[in-house]
């Protein structure tokens, strides 16, 4: 943003609500999430490159304890951003940050974004980034879940869903769904958001058979009087799925 606007965070936890201010600062649209030590993650999801020395510093990690609140370079067209249980940050780009805009990739560097995902450390330092030759690529990472120590996705083109280990092993499961933007799962579940034009009541249920595909069947989405969820964001976070209404919170959770 051209001028700095001042942050609040809501945090609800067990009933309660804890209320966080934060220092006045020019992030749009931010992504937040929270660090096991109670900092807090910011970062707007777009970055412009202007020149060798003059980039936009689109990530801010803030201590709410002590004040201070650091600058660190995501890069451009974050789709999403978690944090797992060891403190790192993981982060999911669209096309625009793989294949470059805003400068970036012409006449600029690279992409930060360029392999669809990039695992940072909580100091915004780059220590892994999805293999080129890891098989299905990255054209646009649709859908992000960190749980625990480890992370999943679902991209586009493949739609397969890929899971990322701890230690960043990779394993991969076929799926025929195509566009979904959320998911969550269990061992034995995955809770996909609609498809490709799909109302957005819609969604689907997947098992895992014995080939490594997921099987899936259509269901509903439904708001605690029993109308279809209406519009609005969906975010997968282990085995739960939250639709962020205009005035609450709710979650859906998979067994």
């Amino acid at each position: 943003m051209d001028g700095l606007k001042r942050f609040r965070l809501l945090r609800e936890s067990s009933g309660s609500i804890q209320s966080i201010d934060l220092p006045p600062l020019d992030i749009a649209f931010p992504k937040v999430d929270m660090f096991p030590d109670g900092r807090l993650l910011l970062a707007g999801t777009r970055c412009n490159w202007r020149g060798t020395t003059d980039y936009d510093l689109n990530g801010v990690v803030f201590d709410p304890h002590t004040g201070q609140a650091d600058r660190v370079l995501f890069g451009d067209s974050i789709s999403d951003l978690q944090i797992d249980d060891r403190g790192r940050i993981w982060v999911g780009y669209f096309d625009e940050g793989i294949f470059g805009n805003y400068g970036w990739g012409h006449p600029g560097p690279a992409p930060v974004g360029q392999a669809g995902l990039v695992c940072f450390s909580g100091l915004g330092e780059k220590i892994w980034e999805f293999p080129n030759d890891a098989g299905p690529t990255i054209y646009d990472c649709y859908a992000l879940n960190v749980s625990g120590a480890e992370a999943v996705i679902f991209a586009y083109p493949h739609f397969q869903i890929c899971g990322i280990g701890a230690d960043f092993q990779l394993t991969s499961k076929r799926t025929k769904l195509r566009g979904c933007q959320a998911f969550a799962m269990s061992e034995a579940e995955i809770l996909f958001s609609g498809q490709y034009d799909d109302q957005a009541d819609v969604a689907y249920i997947g098992r895992l058979d014995r080939d490594g595909i997921i099987l899936v069947r259509r269901a509903r989405l439904l708001m605690p009087d029993g109308s279809g969820r209406p519009s609005g964001r969906l975010q997968g976070r282990g085995r739960h799925l939250y639709h962020f209404g205009e005035n609450a919170v709710y979650r859906a959770t998979v067994d």
